[in-house]
């Protein structure tokens, strides 16, 4: 299994797959080149409590849950925060973090979310993060295409690496991404390692945006 140097826990698919990771190091942003819209009426940022209530629940397959969520406010909110960003995340109103396995295989997908004052706060902490996440890996990075209903997404991903998997006694080969989104105040980062496919995490950035673009304008994300 290859090593999750550098793993924050309490931090169309590739060409061969769906076709959505290729292309160089390349970024995209609002909706992958498109406006998002349908965010007029909203309340912008988040509780801890409404965090928690936009976490993914209905989960792709091949997704399983292995942690209990957790929101944070304050001064550990803003601390979980800037260990992502690398900002002092100015405006910050709370943070969670959920965890999930991935199947077959041994691997890891990580949710986390930031809920900020104002649009432009999230915004300038996401921008911050794109830039540190990105800077921060030591391969080749490739475009991956993401469909969520966000204002910004940023997403990439690596080259698919074959190794040795215990859970199943297989060569396997093995697939790491990271999913940047802001949607109104909040950001929300999607990290996945040795995953089965780039699809599992291509489907719950989808999950997880719709959610907190629902509990962001006042509706049941489970209706």
């Amino acid at each position: 299994m290859r090593s999750k140097a550098g793993l924050t826990v309490v931090a169309t698919v590739c060409a061969m797959l769906l076709a959505g990771c290729g292309g160089g190091d390349t970024e995209s942003s609002r909706r992958n080149g498109d406006s998002a819209e349908g965010h007029e009426d909203v309340r912008v940022s988040l509780s801890a409590v409404q965090l928690r209530e936009a976490m993914p629940e209905k989960l792709p397959k091949g997704v399983g849950g292995i942690s209990r969520p957790a929101t944070y406010e304050g001064q550990e909110a803003v601390d979980k925060c800037g260990s992502e960003t690398g900002t002092g995340c100015s405006g910050l109103v709370a943070s969670g973090i959920d965890g999930y396995t991935t199947f077959p295989g041994e691997g890891d997908l990580f949710w986390q979310a930031f809920s900020f004052d104002t649009a432009e706060n999230a915004q300038v902490a996401w921008k911050a993060m794109v830039s540190r996440k990105r800077k921060e890996e030591t391969e080749a990075l490739k475009a991956l295409k993401v469909s969520a209903d966000a204002d910004e997404v940023n997403a990439y991903c690596l080259t698919p690496d074959y190794d040795y998997d215990y859970s199943t006694g297989k060569d396997m080969k093995f697939y790491d991404a990271t999913v940047m989104m802001r949607i109104e105040g909040v950001v929300v980062l999607l990290v996945g390692y040795d995953m089965p496919n780039f699809e599992v995490i291509q489907k719950l950035a989808t999950i997880a945006a719709a959610r907190v673009t629902a509990v962001v304008q006042g509706k049941n994300p489970d209706a």
